[in-house]
């Protein structure tokens, strides 16, 4: 899925390319990578980034359509979108890991409340049970 969706992203930024130009090569491989933590995890989400930052540096920074000596410009560009990127799927991850606990936490309380009230429920046949 990672790939698909660099995939996509790169498809539309190549579509609006004309207009763009040089604005915004990072917008929707950002978008795009956010979107893929949040679904499927750091990992894949790492693996966009990876994908990413050639075709950036390749097709949207100047000069287009070819590899060449990066500047500090671009350095501090593709700089930024890594750690931002790195820093959101750490913080996709933290989320979704606190969402899996709080899933497990209600799961244990709702059985803890169901073994009460079995348990009271035996008790109270047990007191019925017993003679006064």
């Amino acid at each position: 899925m990672a790939v698909i969706g660099v995939f996509f992203a790169f498809c539309v930024r190549y579509a609006i390319h004309p207009h763009l130009e040089e604005a915004l090569p990072l917008f929707f491989f950002q978008v795009n990578t956010i979107v893929i933590a949040f679904l499927f995890g750091a990992g894949p989400a790492m693996l966009t980034v990876a994908l990413s930052v050639p075709l950036i540096s390749y097709f949207f920074m100047s000069p287009f359509g070819e590899f060449t000596v990066l500047d500090a410009r671009d350095v501090s560009l593709l700089f930024v979108y890594g750690g931002y990127t790195f820093i959101v799927c750490v913080l996709i991850e933290w989320l979704r890991r606190e969402q899996y606990n709080a899933r497990m936490a209600i799961l244990v309380s709702e059985t803890r409340f169901k073994l009460l009230v079995e348990g009271d429920l035996k008790i109270r046949d047990l007191l019925r049970q017993s003679p006064q």
